[in-house]
């Protein structure tokens, strides 16, 4: 058996197996261990049971012997080396510069080291490495129509790394309640982590099984645009449009629903780019919206972190 080396221990979810008696036995183990204890995981079960065989055969002087390799590591990752250790939170193409060796441009990747069904797509579609379109065309639709802004870069470094994600999450939500009215999928800017403000995608701010499960198919990665099944009638159907402020303004402004429809509801551009939406506060208590989108606006902003543990 040749398995994906995960950081301290053989990894269960990449592996190649030869049919023999000697694996078919080690699976069977597994199975006993795996069904003795709840709190015991494939990946937990695999390494216990390869442990016991090894000690098994060493008590006899004539058993066969298991071999257990590690697949290269330079072209089997994990999720950690691959996505975080390198500082990769976005597609390789936004490196400065392209792959220099084998180890920069693996093989394979396995999507571990991040928690939830959820995390694991959302991730792949970040990176431009989702390729299935599903029945509602997620990429490839003609008539669907789509929002996007920005998050520009905090003017100081010293801005607490709190407050700038506080109001990156607070734009998210005007443009989710935008989306919402004028019935458009918001497309994700990029977002600010950390006290050096890195740029970094959503996972590292909320939980997204949490919010998946509240607005699953209306937003999409910030690359999206980028991915091959959008077709040309979108990536070039872009219009910027802007709420305007007075040149005076120092403090966030408050829109209603209803000077939203007024401002944008006639415009058939397929992508509206709204830019900078830090100083605008959507007033869903103003008829325009109903009860159930705002309970949805509290509850889908669960804080969380990159892998997803919490």
């Amino acid at each position: 058996m040749a398995a994906l080396w995960d950081k301290i221990e053989f990894n269960a979810g990449f592996l190649v197996v030869k049919p023999s008696a000697l694996s078919q036995r080690l699976y069977q183990m597994i199975r006993r261990i795996s069904n003795s204890s709840r709190r015991t995981d494939d990946q937990k079960a695999l390494n216990r049971a390869i442990r016991k065989m090894k000690k098994r055969v060493k008590r006899s002087e004539h058993g066969r012997v298991l071999t257990v390799n590690v697949l290269d590591r330079s072209q089997f990752v994990t999720g950690l080396s691959y996505f975080e250790k390198s500082g990769r939170l976005f597609p390789r193409f936004d490196n400065s510069r392209g792959p220099s060796n084998k180890s920069e441009s693996p093989l394979v990747v396995h999507n571990n080291w991040i928690v939830t069904k959820e995390a694991k797509i959302y991730r792949f579609r970040e990176h431009l490495m989702w390729l299935y379109d599903g029945d509602n065309q997620y990429y490839s639709s003609e008539t669907r129509n789509y929002l996007t802004y920005i998050n520009v870069n905090p003017r100081s470094s010293s801005a607490a790394a709190k407050y700038v994600v506080e109001r990156e999450l607070s734009a998210l939500k005007s443009a989710l309640a935008v989306g919402h009215l004028l019935n458009r999928v918001v497309i994700l800017p990029r977002f600010h982590c950390g006290v050096r403000h890195r740029e970094c995608p959503l996972n590292s701010l909320i939980h997204i099984q949490t919010f998946d499960s509240v607005f699953s198919g209306l937003y999409r990665e910030s690359s999206f645009l980028r991915h091959t099944k959008v077709p040309d009638s979108v990536k070039q159907g872009v219009r910027d449009r802007r709420f305007h402020l007075h040149n005076n303004q120092t403090s966030d402004i408050l829109v209603s629903g209803t000077d939203v429809m007024s401002l944008f509801s006639e415009l058939n551009d397929k992508v509206l780019k709204l830019n900078d939406l830090l100083p605008v506060r959507i007033d869903t208590n103003d008829g325009s919206f109903d009860h159930e989108f705002s309970s949805k606006l509290k509850s889908a902003f669960r804080r969380s972190r990159y892998r997803q543990l919490h």
